[in-house]
Order: structure tokens, then C-alpha cells, then sequence
């Protein structure tokens, strides 16, 4: 609940950001997304990370909130005796020869001023104010994005959440968006070597990736389709525990497709589309054997199946 300078709460979230990015502390390249869009809630396209400016500045409103509410503090009792007097709190200004705390404090008022009527959190009929509501009322809303849930769902494992959120906002870096900056003399497809590597391309036009696409969908029992696989996953509909797998399968193929494009690019060699299908399967008989226990008596003969147990 301490005000810290803008500067020390940037280097904060440059460590966060260069640690998310690179796993270590230190700028090595641009981001692929904003720091701004990751400090959004995942419902919104975001990470659901905090930004930390705001943050701190909702902290701090809990002591405006102290002395609003007339809380028995004695921080509060020693405000209203050394600053404030016989002023009315809401309509208060701080002098120029008070404190630079005091004066940040009362900047924070102003910014939470409509939200406190008559003593009360007019955002939630009137109960206490927490920071997490503060940092809500001061946080810039975004609209919904329709595949947050195929993202981020149990089934999925994490890493392969993170890569599927990366390819949704569209940031990763294929040899065309490289041509295009000057940075590579390339720009045809690393798996197939036929076609200029785009987003589309790579994921769901080459013929490597219908390959490994046809060959889990055998797997799964679910005919996916090779073309537009994101808007006919988003309408897809039936029992939960269906739909959720088929998302983490989309979300386990394109990370493993990306992984096996970078390694090809790099050096490596291209390794055949069954054994990258393969991968996939292993991966998630690995998530379906974790949550096979917790899972509806009427989900688990469906789960042994895919599993190839009795």
C-alpha cells in the first residue's frame, strides 16, 4: 500500500516481461505480444497478469477508503488532525507545502471519486471496498475474445496454451513476416518448401500439417476439418469433456507443428508427420490419465478408449 515511483514499478515489470519472453531477466528482443495486452484477463485476450501501476495505485485506494469511510485507524485519525481538519474529505485539496505522499494520495481520490458516494462502493451495493474491485474500476476494458476458453481449459497443457495464444493474436514470427522486415532472404514454408509461410499456410494449407491433422483426427474419432479448424472448433458442440479434448488436441497440434517449423529452420531434421501426430497423441493420453479419476462415470469408458485400456 506503499506509492512507488513510476520508474521502480517499470523495472518490476520489465523483469516479469523479459522472464515470461526468455526466462531471464534481462531485454535480449522485442516481445512477440505487448505488455499491455498480456495485463489483460484471459477472457479479454490477455494473460490475466496484473498491470502493476494500476495495481499499486488501487492499493493505495484502500487508504482512501479508510478515511472515507471514517475507519477507526489511527493513520486515519492522524490525517484527518494534521491535513484535512474541518475540510470535507471529498471535496478536499492538499497544499502545496504538504508531503509528496499525501498530495499522490489525494490524486488517488480523485481517481475513485465517483465510485465513492455517501461513504459507500456504489460498485457493489455498498459493501467494502477491496484493491481487486479498485483495480477493476480503473482498469481499461476490452472486448470478450471468442476463443478463450479453447485456449485456456484444464485439458490443455500449459505450454501449449501459450503458443496457441501467441498464434491467436496473430505475432509469430513465419518466414513472410521476416521477408517482409528484411531480416531473412527466405520466405517459403520450412515443412513443405513449396509455399510462401504464412500463418494459414503453415498450420492448416501445407501438406506436412493436413498430414499430422488427418492422422490425430483418426485418433480422436472427430473429423477436423483442414480448412478454417479455429471458427468450426469455436461452434463445435456436444458432451464438454469432447469438446474440451478437441481443443487441447488443436492447441497440442499447433504447438508441436511450430516446434518441429523452428527446428527444421534451424538445422535439424524434418522429422515424418506421424511421428509429430504421434507426440500429440502422447501428450494427452499423459493429460487424460491425469484426469481420469475426477472424471463422470459416463466420460471414462470414452477416456479407456482413447487411452486403448480396458
Amino acid at each position: 500500500m506503499f506509492l512507488l515511483p513510476n520508474g521502480v514499478i517499470h523495472r518490476i515489470e520489465a523483469i516479469c516481461r523479459n522472464f515470461i519472453w526468455y526466462g531471464g531477466i534481462e531485454y535480449t528482443k522485442t516481445p512477440l505480444v505487448s505488455w499491455e495486452k498480456i495485463c489483460k484477463p484471459k477472457e479479454e485476450g490477455g494473460l490475466g497478469l496484473k498491470d502493476d501501476i494500476l495495481w499499486n495505485r488501487a492499493a493505495v485506494g484502500k487508504l482512501v477508503w479508510w478515511v472515507t469511510s471514517k475507519s477507526d485507524h489511527l493513520w486515519v485519525k492522524w490525517v484527518n488532525h494534521t491535513y484535512i481538519k474541518n475540510n470535507h474529505w471529498h471535496n478536499y485539496s492538499p497544499p502545496t507545502s504538504s508531503s509528496w505522499y499525501w498530495r499522490k494520495i489525494c490524486q488517488v481520490k480523485e481517481v475513485f471519486r465517483e465510485a465513492y458516494q455517501q461513504n459507500r462502493w456504489i460498485t457493489n451495493a455498498g459493501k467494502e471496498y477491496t484493491i481487486s474491485k479498485g483495480y477493476e474500476y480503473i482498469r481499461v476494458k476490452c472486448q470478450k475474445v471468442d476463443w478463450h476458453r479453447m485456449t485456456w481449459n484444464k485439458w490443455t497443457i500449459p505450454k501449449h496454451s501459450f503458443i496457441a495464444w501467441i498464434y491467436k493474436h496473430k505475432n509469430m514470427n513465419t518466414n513472410d513476416k521476416l521477408h517482409n522486415l528484411g531480416i531473412s532472404t527466405e520466405n517459403t514454408c520450412c515443412l513443405c518448401a513449396q509455399n510462401v509461410e504464412t500463418l494459414e499456410h503453415l498450420f492448416f494449407d501445407c501438406g506436412y500439417s493436413r498430414k499430422v491433422i488427418d492422422l490425430v483426427s483418426h485418433w480422436i474419432r472427430v473429423p477436423l476439418p483442414r480448412h478454417a479448424i479455429l471458427q468450426w472448433s469455436l461452434r463445435r458442440r456436444g458432451v464438454q469433456i469432447k469438446v474440451d479434448l478437441t481443443f487441447a488436441v488443436i492447441n497440442a497440434f499447433i504447438y508441436h507443428v511450430w516446434r518441429q517449423r523452428n527446428l527444421c529452420k534451424y538445422g535439424f531434421t524434418l522429422t515424418c508427420p506421424r511421428k509429430i501426430a504421434l507426440t500429440v497423441e502422447t501428450d494427452l493420453k499423459i493429460r487424460l490419465t491425469g484426469f481420469f479419476n475426477s472424471a463422470q462415470e459416463r466420460d471414462k469408458v470414452w477416456i479407456r478408449d482413447l487411452l486403448g485400456t480396458a
